[in-house]
């Protein structure tokens, strides 16, 4: 009988950098252009454009995509049973950008803090569950 060589076992070590799929990349660059050209469209009011709103666009589209792909690299590093701490940081991201977007055009600051609130507690309740029962650990 001919014998074959075991498996070689891989073992993860705790501070390896994840690399990136092309889904984790692209995502957050998709929503950050589309978060980007939303801003700029609300805050011009259906008037011209102007350097203020394509520079306000920019901006926000690319700090709401680094903001993306930094929780979702965070959240995979953090596997394990901190579902507060994940669905927290997807959730105050979620209020704060819509609330900001709903500051943009001209609402009063009290709407914007209670959309903001209410879509940062449904998330929070909506990630707590994804990753609640995606757990091995449950």
């Amino acid at each position: 009988m001919a014998q074959h060589a075991a498996p070689a076992h891989r073992r993860r070590t705790g501070g390896a950098a994840l690399s990136p799929t092309g889904a984790a990349v692209v995502l957050p660059a998709l929503t950050g252009i589309a978060y980007g050209f939303w801003a700029a469209t609300v805050q011009r009011y259906g008037g011209e454009i102007t350097g203020g709103n394509i520079a306000l666009g920019l901006v926000t589209g690319i700090l709401v995509a680094a903001l993306c792909f930094g929780i979702h690299h965070w959240s995979k590093q953090r596997a394990g049973r901190h579902f507060l701490a994940r669905a927290g940081t997807w959730a105050a991201f979620a209020g704060i950008a819509v609330g900001f977007l709903h500051s943009l055009a001209d609402g009063a600051i009290l709407w914007s803090v209670v959309l903001g609130g209410v879509v940062a507690a449904s998330s929070f309740v909506a990630v707590y569950y994804r990753y609640y029962s995606a757990s091995e650990y449950v």
